[in-house]
């Protein structure tokens, strides 16, 4: 009798042991440290000496225009040495699995020094635009936490326990996880992704709900249709941003420039001498006082710039009209090795109800006809150019969305572009520009040699600064 007892406890104890989940939550990384070049730059900014900081808020409809333009424009106010130099690529409506497929493009394309990210959806497409954002850029990467929509619960020790009634925040029995999804993303796995890829996770959950409770609020006062904030929420939204930044910039310390190897400054070169510089990283620029398109002959390892794929981006697809933020494909897959400046035509013709059903030409202005095809099929054009993916396109989804559908013969477009030059010069408040010249982008993340020669008529080139994202895919 007795040994079958000691049988179940033994039994018992070694199943605790497999399973019960005894682990220290996970730190994210102090943000002076996970942002510590954008602060850097923030805080050298002088009117002898400003400085430019670009940004990308990227994500679905939360990162609307409605709070990133007033942040941005309380920051410019605020740090008026500093040049806010902002894209927002946000795609409302598009959880992460939808988000994954535009934003490797989108990324590339704008390569900023800062990206401010937040997305619903499926936490493991979240984690793969994170492991995107680390592998092609070697930007500052801000996660936001989920605003209150619902009220706060407490964090689930998730895992499996001795006890058959779940405690307040989790569900289940025996084994425990996180009742509310909401809190599980912000409270659980962002904090975890934050600590993985050394990210700043603004604690803008946190933050609103103080905002509540010291306003005597409902968490309905602050919506319009939930999720989306009202005019409240949305200006809060701004303020929560611009006062937690402004807050890490007023920090005494780490007040030095950020020294980590992921963006490098190598000396400018000598005009009218051949200067050669070795690099780890995916990216090199010039950083001057002016134009300089025309006026600098370089190789990177062995190659002009011309020779090398990652000089040559594709464009978003021009948008729908039922839904014009959104392009008509998530993404279009032009032969990487592709090096010519084109644009293609897309005519879609025989939609049926559901507009998931469709018949379309494409022609490229460079080698005209390019076949037809059917929305449910991959489509390869004739050259080898470009292939469509049947999940690329937008059309069923925007008439779910909006309600509305696309007539027949409704075109569309997209281009293939030389971007390895001047990007537009961004005015200083000094009254000077910085002009960023793209020497090569979209490189292998690995060792790079540059050689190059600029003329004595240049204009003044203060550095050459090489990119190194942290994650090699």
């Amino acid at each position: 009798m007795w040994g079958k007892v000691n049988g179940v406890v033994t039994l018992s104890l070694v199943l605790s042991s497999c399973f019960l989940q005894v682990s220290a939550e996970p730190v994210p990384p102090d943000p002076d440290q996970a942002i510590g070049r954008s602060l850097s730059i923030i805080r050298s900014a002088t009117a002898e000496k400003p400085q430019v900081l670009k940004i990308l808020f990227y994500g679905q409809s939360i990162s609307s225009p409605t709070w990133t333009d007033p942040a941005i424009a309380a920051l410019r106010v605020k740090y008026p040495n500093v040049a806010f130099v902002y894209r927002n690529l946000a795609l409302g409506g598009w959880s992460a699995v939808l988000l994954e497929q535009a934003v490797a493009r989108d990324v590339e394309e704008v390569y900023p020094d800062l990206i401010v990210f937040h997305v619903y959806g499926d936490h493991r497409a979240y984690e793969r635009i994170i492991r995107t954002l680390r592998s092609k850029t070697a930007a500052d990467i801000i996660i936001q936490t989920d605003h209150v929509v619902n009220p706060l619960e407490p964090v689930c020790d998730t895992g499996f326990h001795l006890q058959w009634s779940p405690p307040e925040g989790c569900t289940g029995h025996f084994w425990f996880k996180q009742k509310s999804w909401e809190e599980f993303m912000s409270s659980v796995w962002k904090p975890a992704m934050a600590a993985k890829y050394d990210l700043a996770l603004e604690p803008r959950r946190q933050r609103w709900n103080a905002y509540l409770q010291e306003n005597n609020l409902q968490i309905a006062d602050l919506l319009a249709d939930p999720p989306h904030p009202n005019a409240e929420g949305w200006a809060l939204m701004a303020n929560l941003f611009t006062t937690w930044i402004e807050e890490l910039v007023d920090h005494p310390q780490n007040n030095g420039r950020n020294t980590s190897d992921q963006v490098r400054s190598f000396t400018a070169p000598v005009p009218g001498e051949k200067t050669r510089y070795e690099f780890y990283g995916n990216r090199a620029e010039l950083i001057a006082a002016g134009p300089l398109d025309g006026k600098v002959n370089l190789t990177i390892d062995g190659k002009p710039p011309r020779e090398l794929d990652g000089c040559w981006q594709t464009s978003r697809v021009t948008g729908l009209p039922n839904v014009p933020e959104w392009p008509a494909l998530k993404k279009v897959d032009v032969r990487q090795s592709y090096r010519e400046e084109d644009v293609w035509t897309l005519r879609v013709r025989n939609f049926d109800t559901s507009q998931g059903s469709f018949d379309f030409d494409v022609e490229s202005a460079r080698t005209g006809a390019e076949g037809s095809g059917s929305g449910k099929d991959v489509f390869k054009s004739r050259s080898g150019n470009v292939t469509l993916q049947p999940d690329a396109w937008n059309f069923s989804y925007a008439k779910l969305i909006s309600g509305k559908g696309l007539a027949d013969e409704q075109s569309f477009q997209w281009e293939r572009r030389f971007v390895c030059g001047d990007e537009p010069p961004t005015a200083l408040a000094n009254g000077s520009v910085q002009q960023r010249h793209v020497l090569g982008t979209g490189l292998p993340n690995a060792h790079h040699v540059i050689e190059l020669t600029v003329p004595s008529d240049t204009p003044a080139i203060l550095e050459l600064r090489a990119y190194r994202p942290p994650l090699v895919e």
